[in-house]
């Protein structure tokens, strides 16, 4: 939650409309298809690339606090992606939260973790952007 605040607080909130139900929807379907794209397809591919699969950069392999060559490049995707809609400061600020919800996907297996956590951040920072135009 106060990543999300601090986030709306610095204008790099979600704009509302005039329809809520549409922007939690559309939030929703938004951040489950960013998941199935980044975490599912791209950070999954390049686990399986045997130049990456055992690489990492911080640490011994697979020790705790580490982050995966796979994560960081799909991290560096991720955050770049959103330079379509975002500012490069904000694309910037995207990026350690695309390794933890990388680092969520490597350490469960699962998913929905990643896309459960990618809709509850972005529900966070509708919701302090809201309370920040209010």
């Amino acid at each position: 939650m106060p990543v999300a605040w601090a986030a709306a607080a610095l204008g790099a909130g979600i704009v509302a409309s005039d329809w809520p139900l549409r922007d939690v929807a559309g939030l929703v379907l938004w951040s489950v298809s960013e998941e199935v794209v980044f975490r599912g397809g791209i950070q999954t591919a390049l686990a399986r690339v045997p130049a990456i699969a055992k690489r990492h950069l911080a640490g011994p392999g697979g020790s705790a606090g580490t982050v995966t060559l796979a994560n960081a490049l799909t991290s560096v995707l991720f955050a770049t992606a959103h330079l379509w809609h975002k500012s490069a400061l904000v694309a910037a600020a995207v990026f350690p939260v695309s390794l933890v919800l990388g680092a969520s996907l490597e350490r469960t297996g699962l998913l929905r973790v990643p896309a459960a956590l990618h809709t509850w951040f972005n529900l966070l920072l509708y919701a302090a952007s809201a309370w920040h135009a209010a």
